[in-house]
């Protein structure tokens, strides 16, 4: 199965998408913002990530613009899980490198249907 991290500075939000995606078979790794993100990504390679928009230190989007800089994570897809219903932050989320983006509280089953499109390789941007 896939390596997975999950950013979020919600350790609850973090402890609720391990618990349904390890269920899932998959290996998480959790980080409480984007610049412990950072430097896990220099350790392992993730096949899948999910992160928040809204985090101290370094938020959603300059996380996934930092990571889009890396060579090896250029193309790995990037989930947005944000508490924020707002059609600037999608696009804006998109442009820098997003592959979803879902609302919290998240439907379960939905982003379980994108993990798993994404992971099989299928290349979208949409909601």
């Amino acid at each position: 199965m896939a390596n997975v991290l999950v950013v979020d500075d919600s350790s609850m939000v973090r402890k609720y998408h391990q618990y349904y995606l390890a269920g899932l078979g998959h290996q998480v790794a959790e980080a409480e913002d984007g610049y412990v993100g950072l430097e896990m990504l220099l350790s392992t390679q993730y096949d899948l990530i999910l992160t928040d928009i809204n985090m101290p230190r370094m938020d959603g989007f300059q996380f996934i613009a930092e990571v889009r800089q890396v060579p090896s994570y250029q193309k790995t897809p990037i989930i947005i899980v944000t508490s924020q219903e707002d059609v600037e932050d999608a696009e804006r989320g998109k442009a820098v490198g997003a592959n979803a983006i879902f609302i919290k509280p998240t439907e379960l089953e939905q982003l379980i249907i994108w993990v798993r499109r994404l992971l099989e390789g299928v290349e979208t941007k949409e909601e």
